[in-house]
C-alpha cells in the first residue's frame, strides 16, 4: 500500500500499521502478525476505560483480521459478540450501529444465545422516526434472522409494509421473506399488502413483492391460480410501461418472466413474450439476459401451444434470433445455442413436413462447426442441441472421438491434450441418468484418452479424477449406485484393463463408498493386490493406503494380499516400505485402526491420509522404551566413500570386530598419527590403537561424515553401543591441532578410544554442543531464511563441508527442535561473542530424499553462499 495515511481509507493509525506490516510479510508471518493482533484486541477490549470509538475500532481490526488470514487458519472472535452488541444498542451514530450489527451479523452463528440481546436494539430501531436507523435495523433481520425476534417486531414490521419510503418497504417485504423461511404463520396476514406493493410505483417494491408472493405459494397462502393471474397482469402492465424505457424495468421484465415459468403460462402469455424476443433481439449484448429467460419460458410449453403463438403472432421464435449464430461475441453464441435447444426441434429442423425447416443449409454447418468452439459450455450446449434433433449424430460423433478422428480444426486449436474433456462432455450428454452406462463408456474414454503402453508408464489424467469425483459427489443415488457398481466389478474382473487414472478413481471412491459395493471387502482386497505389480510407484502409494482402508471393514487378511504386499516392499524404495509396514502392522490391530478412521474429518481418502500420518508422527514422538505399531523414518542414510588407491571396498552400515582381543584401559583419550598406518602389526603402537578401536561399534553415519572431512582432527569417542539403544552419534568437528595430518579411516587410525574410568565424553560433549546451537540459533534470531531442497541431508551435509568451514554437528533426536538435523558453522569455535562467519542450520529430512531448512545467519556474505550451496 504505497500510498499516505490521509489517502488509504483506514479507519485508524492502527489500521494502516497493520494492512502494511501485513502487505510486506510472508504468508506465514502475515498469519503469526495477525493472530498477535488479535490476542492483543482481546486484552484491549477488557479494560473498563474503553470508550464507544476505540470498541468500534477493535471490531473493525478483527473483522479484517479475520478476513485476511490464509485459509484453514481459524480466527475465534465470540469473544467480542459482547461488545458488538453493545455498540449496536448504545451507538450514537448510524456508523457506530452499522458496525455493531455488521460484526454480529459475519460473526455471530444461527441461533446463538446472544441473539437474544439482539431483540431490545432491532425494535427500539425499527420504531424510531430515523429512517437510516429502520433500514440498519431491517439489514440486520435480512442478515441474521431469528426466531426469538419475530414476536417482538411482527406488528411493527407489518406497519412498515406501508411507509413512506422506498427503501423501508423495500427491506420490510425482504425481511418477511427471511423471517418466513423460519415462520411462515407470519405471512397469513399480509396477501392483501403484498397484492397492493405488487402494483407499486416503484421498481424495486415490486421486485422484493415478487420474491414474497413465491413464498407465499409455497406457504399455501396463495393459490397458484391466483399467483398466475397476478403474474400475468404484472407482465402486461410491465411490458406496456417499459417498452423502449431504461435497463432497471427490462429487469424487474426479466422476473416476471422467469416466476411466470413455473406458474404454467398460457397463450396469452407466450403472445406477449414472442413479442419481448421481437423487441430485444436487435439491441444488443444488453438484452442477452432478457431473451435467455424468456426461451427458458417457451421450453416449458408444448409444441402445440408454441405452433399456435407463432402462427397469431406472425413471430417465429429462431428467426428472431439467428443473426446472432454469425455473432463472434461467444455471449451471443452462448444466448443463440441455449435459446435453440429450448425450442422443440419440431418446430425448427425440419424433422416432420408440417413444419418446414427455419435455418437454412449453410447455418446448420455452422452450428455443427460449434462442436469444435473453444469455449466448453458452447460445445456443450451444441452437443445437447444435436441430440435433441438426432441422437445419431452425437454418437457417431462420439465414435470418431475414441479413434482419434476429430476434425482438423479440433486438432489444431485443442491438440491431444483436449481430448478427454471433449469425450467427457460427450459421455454427460449420451448417458444421461444412466450411471451404469456412463461407468462403461469412462472406461473406453480413459484408455482413448491415456493411450496404449504399460500402465506404468501411463500418465494420471487429472482432469478426469476432478471431474468423475464432482459428477459422482452431486448425483442422486440412483445414479451414483449404478455408476459405482460397475466401476468397482471392474477390479475384481481380470480380463479388464483399469488404467492408473481409474484406478486412482477408484480408490477414492472405495474410501468414500465403501458401503454401497456390491463386491464384499476381502474380493476388493484381492483384486486390488493382483494388480498392485502393474502400476507405477505412486499409484501403488495411493493403493496400499486404500488397502489398508478396506481392511478396517474385514475379520481377516487373506494370505495372498499379504504376500504381495511383502513383495512390493521388497523391490519398493524406502516410502513405500514405508507405506508396506504401515499395512502389515495396522492392518492386524483393527481397533487401532478404526480409532484412526474414527478420527478423520470426512470420509475422504486425503482425509485418511492426513489422520494416518498424524498418527505414525505421534508414535514415532512417543518414549524410546514404548512400543510402536509404525516404523519410524529412518536416520541420516550414510554415503559410501568412492573407491581409491586407499579405499578399497564401501564401508558397511555397522563395523563389529568381536574377533579381536577386548580393548585395553586407558587414562587419556589417544591421538594417532597417519604415519602409523605404515608400522606393521608387531604389537606396536599401530596394533594396540588398532586392537584397541576394533572393540567400538562404528556406524555408518560416523563414517560417512569423518570421511568426507578433510580438515578432520578429533572425533569424539563413545561407549559401546547397548543393545537396544542406537541413538545417532555426536559428529564433533574441531581444530583442535592445526599442524596434525588428517585420520586414515580405512587404515582404522582411529581415535575411538574408551575409558572406562570417566564419563563418555560423546555424552559430555552432546550437551555442549545442543547448548552452543540453542544459543547460537536464539542470537541470530533478527536474520532468517528457509527453503526446500531436492538432496538428501546427507547431499547437503558434504556440500556444507565443502566450504571448507567448521562444523558443528548435534544428533537429531536430542532437543532442541528434535527430528532436525542441527548446525552451527563458524570461523572460529572458541569464539562465542561474534556473529562474523557463523551461521545455525536446521535440516529437517523428507519420505522423498529431500529435505527442508532453516538458516540464521547475520553475516551477509556467508548467508549467500550457503543459499547457493543449497540449492
Amino acid at each position: 500500500m504505497d500510498v499516505p495515511f490521509s489517502s488509504s481509507g483506514a479507519m485508524s493509525r492502527a489500521h494502516y500499521a497493520l494492512v502494511r506490516k501485513i502487505e510486506t510479510a510472508t504468508p506465514q508471518a502475515a498469519d503469526q502478525i495477525l493472530l498477535a493482533e488479535v490476542h492483543s484486541i482481546r486484552n484491549q477490549l477488557t479494560r473498563s476505560t474503553l470508550t464507544l470509538k476505540q470498541c468500534k475500532e477493535c471490531l473493525v481490526l478483527l473483522l479484517y483480521c479475520s478476513m485476511a488470514v490464509n485459509p484453514g487458519v481459524h480466527v475465534d472472535l465470540e469473544f467480542a459478540l459482547p461488545h458488538a452488541i453493545n455498540l449496536a444498542e448504545a451507538g450514537q451514530t448510524i456508523q457506530d450501529k452499522r458496525t455493531g450489527y455488521l460484526f454480529c451479523a459475519e460473526v455471530m452463528p444461527s441461533e446463538h444465545e446472544l441473539q437474544l440481546m439482539l431483540v431490545n436494539s432491532i425494535r427500539k430501531d425499527l420504531e424510531s422516526p430515523s429512517v437510516p436507523r429502520i433500514c440498519l435495523a431491517l439489514d440486520t433481520l435480512v442478515q441474521l434472522p431469528s426466531k426469538d425476534v419475530i414476536p417482538a417486531i411482527q406488528p411493527r414490521l407489518h406497519d412498515l409494509l406501508s411507509h413512506n419510503s422506498t427503501h423501508v418497504k423495500q427491506r420490510a417485504l425482504l425481511a418477511f421473506h427471511k423471517l418466513s423461511q423460519l415462520d411462515s404463520d407470519i405471512l397469513r396476514d399480509i396477501v392483501s399488502k403484498i397484492r397492493k406493493r405488487l402494483k407499486d410505483a416503484d421498481e424495486v417494491v415490486v421486485s422484493a413483492a415478487l420474491t414474497l408472493a413465491q413464498s407465499l405459494v409455497k406457504a399455501k397462502h396463495l393459490t397458484t391460480g391466483k399467483y398466475h393471474e397476478l403474474l400475468s397482469d404484472l407482465l402486461r402492465s410491465t411490458w406496456s410501461q417499459g417498452l423502449g424505457r431504461d435497463a432497471s424495468r427490462s429487469l424487474l421484465l426479466g422476473k416476471v418472466i422467469q416466476a411466470l415459468a413455473q406458474a404454467n403460462p398460457s397463450t396469452d402469455d407466450h403472445q406477449v413474450i414472442s413479442e419481448i424476443v421481437h423487441h430485444y433481439s436487435r439491441v444488443g449484448p444488453s438484452a442477452y439476459a432478457i431473451i435467455h429467460q424468456c426461451f427458458r419460458t417457451i421450453a416449458a410449453s408444448t409444441t402445440d401451444v408454441l405452433s399456435d403463438v407463432q402462427t397469431k403472432t406472425g413471430i417465429s421464435f429462431v428467426k428472431e434470433i439467428r443473426h446472432l449464430l454469425t455473432a463472434h461475441d461467444p455471449n451471443a453464441l452462448y444466448v443463440f445455442i441455449c435459446s435453440l435447444s429450448s425450442v422443440e426441434p419440431k418446430l425448427w429442423a425440419g424433422t416432420t413436413p408440417e413444419f418446414p425447416a427455419v435455418l437454412e443449409e449453410w447455418e446448420v454447418e455452422r452450428i455443427m462447426k460449434l462442436l469444435d468452439c473453444e469455449d466448453r459450455l458452447i460445445r456443450k450446449q451444441t452437443l445437447r442441441t444435436l441430440w435433441r434433433v438426432d441422437q445419431n449424430i452425437v454418437e457417431a460423433y462420439y465414435a470418431r472421438a475414441l479413434q482419434g478422428e476429430l476434425p482438423s480444426s479440433s486438432s489444431s486449436v485443442h491438440g491431444t491434450d483436449d481430448l478427454l474433456p471433449r469425450l467427457l462432455e460427450i459421455l454427460d450428454i449420451i448417458c444421461g441418468d444412466d450411471g451404469e452406462a456412463y461407468a462403461h463408456q469412462l472406461r473406453n474414454a480413459l484408455k482413448a484418452a491415456e493411450g496404449e503402453g504399460p500402465l506404468n508408464r501411463r500418465a494420471v489424467l487429472q482432469e478426469a479424477v476432478e471431474e468423475m469425483l464432482t459428477r459422482i459427489h452431486g448425483a442422486d443415488s440412483a445414479w451414483r449406485s449404478g455408476c459405482i457398481g460397475v466401476l468397482f466389478t471392474s477390479v475384481i474382473d481380470k480380463d479388464s484393463e483399469v488404467g492408473p487414472t481409474l484406478m486412482v478413481i477408484l480408490t477414492a471412491l472405495f474410501c468414500e463408498y465403501l458401503e454401497l459395493s456390491p463386491i464384499s471387502p476381502i474380493e476388493l482386497l484381492r483384486g486390488l493386490a493382483d494388480r498392485l505389480a502393474s502400476y507405477s510407484a505412486s499409484i501403488q502409494d495411493v493403493s496400499i493406503v486404500t488397502m489398508l482402508r478396506i481392511s478396517a471393514a474385514t475379520e481377516e487378511i487373506p494370505q495372498e494380499v499379504m504376500d504381495a504386499v511383502k513383495e512390493l516392499q521388497e523391490r519398493s524404495g524406502r516410502h513405500l516400505r514405508r507405506r508396506c509396514d504401515q499395512f502389515m502392522t495396522l492392518s492386524q490391530s483393527k481397533a487401532t485402526l478404526k480409532r484412526i478412521i474414527a478420527s478423520t474429518h470426512s470420509s475422504s481418502l486425503p482425509d485418511f491420509v492426513v489422520a494416518l500420518e498424524k498418527y505414525g508422527a505421534e508414535r514415532q514422538s512417543t518414549p524410546s522404551g514404548s512400543p510402536a505399531l509404525l516404523p519410524s523414518s529412518p536416520p541420516l542414510k550414510p554415503r559410501t566413500p568412492e573407491p581409491s588407491s586407499s579405499r578399497a571396498s564401501p564401508v558397511p552400515n555397522k563395523l563389529r570386530y568381536a574377533a579381536y582381543e577386548p580393548p585395553r584401559p586407558t587414562q587419556r583419550l589417544r591421538r594417532m598419527s597417519s604415519s602409523s598406518s605404515r608400522h606393521s602389526d608387531d604389537g606396536g603402537p599401530r596394533s594396540r590403537s588398532y586392537q584397541e578401536s576394533m572393540s567400538m561399534t562404528v556406524t555408518a553415519g560416523d563414517l560417512t561424515i569423518a570421511a568426507q572431512t578433510s580438515d578432520l582432527r578429533s572425533i569424539p569417542s563413545s561407549s559401546p553401543r547397548q543393545t537396544g539403544l542406537s541413538p545417532l552419534p555426536i559428529v564433533q568437528i574441531l581444530d583442535e591441532e592445526p599442524s596434525a595430518p588428517a585420520a586414515d579411516l580405512i587404515a582404522l587410525d582411529s581415535p575411538f578410544i574408551s575409558e572406562p574410568a570417566a564419563p563418555s565424553i560423546a555424552s559430555t560433549m552432546s550437551s555442549v554442543v545442543e547448548q552452543d546451537f540453542e544459543t547460537t540459533w536464539n542470537a541470530l534470531e533478527s536474520s532468517a531464511a528457509r527453503g526446500w531442497c531436492e538432496s538428501s541431508i546427507d547431499t547437503v551435509l558434504r556440500k556444507l563441508q565443502g566450504l571448507q568451514r567448521q562444523l558443528r554437528v548435534s544428533e537429531r533426536d536430542r532437543p532442541p527442535f528434535e527430528g532436525d538435523l542441527k548446525i552451527v558453522i563458524c570461523a572460529d569455535p572458541a569464539d562465542h561473542s561474534s556473529k562474523t562467519g557463523v551461521a545455525a542450520i536446521r535440516l529437517k529430512e523428507s519420505d522423498d530424499d529431500s529435505c527442508l531448512w532453516w538458516m540464521r545467519c547475520e553475516d551477509e556474505e556467508l548467508r549467500n553462499i550457503i543459499k547457493a550451496t543449497l540449492r
